[in-house]
């Protein structure tokens, strides 16, 4: 079966933790995590690694409790982004490093429900109950004021490795690991993943059409459709041109700036 969690015994005493997909996923739940970890209940060390779009957050918050509760010296990495549910697992380390472009996201608890207005009443009570336990999780960690955590929750607050060490999320930071590579197979789960470091993508590894659609998503944040729709317009464009690349250029920036970018209302 796959999985979204692996837990290794790297040495006597030493447990690896990798968090490295949705948590939740493939019919695999935080009582399979959690069993599995009391079943290596002799480590002394473990080093936690996080790159994950977040999940579940009831299994989030159990994991959270089961890694909190564990009897060992928890060193957590974020190895390119922690969102979401997966951000406060992290917070279960009592040190926690990070890349200078990698990201951690913190945004609202959610969760919906089918039924009559009872039925939602009582999912917006439990919402709002698992919200207080997330506040809570990053004011113990970071020390911030809770009504500081909820406005960082509310506006779904990005924060690279300066951001994090800022706000008392993390404790190191470490060198860059081209971050941009890593999490654009996280794109389904966001309107558009930041990157630290727009040389993180470098215009000269740009060889083919889906290199460039790439590099505008990376560093220009536009969404998956938007970036095909600019490259083929521009591909229109260039292609049809016979006269300079100055011209060609001009036509190209001048059908761009005609391209309407929707903009969110959420």
């Amino acid at each position: 079966m796959k999985n979204w969690y692996q837990i290794k015994n790297k040495a006597e005493g030493v447990l690896d933790i990798s968090i490295h997909d949705e948590i939740g996923m493939w019919g695999v739940s935080a009582s399979d995590f959690i069993g599995e970890l009391r079943a290596n209940d002799s480590a002394k060390v473990i080093n936690l690694s996080i790159h994950s779009p977040g999940g579940s957050v009831l299994d989030g918050l159990a994991m959270y409790n089961a890694l909190s509760l564990y009897p060992a010296k928890i060193y957590g990495h974020v190895e390119g982004i922690a969102a979401s549910a997966a951000s406060f697992v992290l917070m279960a380390a009592d040190t926690i490093s990070m890349p200078e472009d990698a990201f951690i996201m913190i945004h609202n608890a959610n969760g919906g429900v089918m039924g009559d207005a009872d039925d939602m009443r009582e999912m917006a009570d439990i919402v709002d109950k698992l919200q207080a336990s997330i506040v809570n999780i990053y004011h113990k960690r970071t020390g911030l004021d809770s009504a500081v955590i909820e406005t960082m929750m509310k506006a779904e607050t990005w924060m690279n490795a300066t951001d994090a060490l800022d706000h008392g999320f993390i404790d190191t930071i470490v060198d860059p690991i081209d971050v941009a590579a890593k999490i654009g197979e996280f794109d389904k789960y966001f309107k558009s993943l930041p990157v630290a470091d727009c040389q993180a993508v470098k215009v000269d590894t740009i060889d083919t059409v889906k290199d460039f659609e790439k590099y505008l998503r990376d560093v220009g944040g536009f969404s998956k459709r938007l970036a095909e729709a600019l490259t083929s317009r521009g591909k229109v464009i260039l292609q049809g041109d016979p006269v300079g690349p100055d011209d060609a250029l001009a036509q190209v920036s001048a059908a761009l700036n005609k391209v309407k970018i929707p903009v969110s209302t959420q």
